[in-house]
C-alpha cells in the first residue's frame, strides 16, 4: 500500500473513528453516572450551570446546543430531582434564571471526579506529555468543523 492510500484511508476513517471514540467515551461515563442517578445530558447542564452562574433557559440550551423543548424537559427533571433551582426575574416573570441547588453542587463535584478519572484514564493510552497536543489537535478540528456550517 503506498503512502497515497494510507493517507486516503486514514482521512475517510476520521469520522468513523471521532463517532467511535464518542459513543465509546459516553457509553463509559453514562454507566459510571448511574451510580449519581444522572444521564451524561443532565452532567452537562450542571457543569454549565456550575461554571456560569445564573442562567436562563435559552442561554443554557445554547451553551449545550440544544433547542429549547429539549431544554425545557431537561431542567424539569433537574429540579424534580432537586438538582437546580429557578429563580424569577422580577421584570420577566416568563423567564427565570437557573443554579445549582446544594444537592446539585454535590452531585456535580461527585460526577466531575467521575469524569476526570474518566480522562485520565482515555490518556493514559497516549505517549507521555502528548495529552497537551491531543487535546490541541482536537480543538482544532472542532474549530474546523464550526467554520463549516
Amino acid at each position: 500500500m503506498t503512502v497515497k492510500d494510507q493517507n486516503y484511508l486514514s482521512l475517510n476513517r476520521l469520522p468513523v473513528l471521532l463517532r467511535g471514540a464518542w459513543f465509546g467515551l459516553n457509553r463509559v461515563f453514562r454507566k459510571r453516572l448511574c451510580e449519581l442517578g444522572i444521564t451524561t445530558t443532565q452532567y452537562t447542564a450542571l457543569r454549565c450551570l456550575h461554571e456560569n452562574k445564573g442562567l436562563n433557559q435559552n442561554s443554557l440550551a445554547n451553551l449545550m446546543s440544544t433547542n429549547k423543548n429539549n431544554s425545557s424537559a431537561l431542567i424539569k427533571r433537574l429540579y424534580a430531582q432537586g438538582l437546580i433551582l429557578k429563580e424569577a426575574i422580577p421584570s420577566d416573570r416568563r423567564n427565570f434564571t437557573l443554579n445549582l441547588t446544594e444537592k446539585g453542587k454535590v452531585t456535580f463535584l461527585q460526577a466531575e471526579k467521575i469524569a476526570s478519572n474518566l480522562q485520565r484514564e482515555v490518556m493514559g493510552v497516549l505517549p507521555d506529555n502528548s495529552e497537551p497536543r491531543f487535546i490541541s489537535i482536537l480543538e482544532k478540528c472542532t474549530e474546523s468543523i464550526s467554520g463549516l456550517e
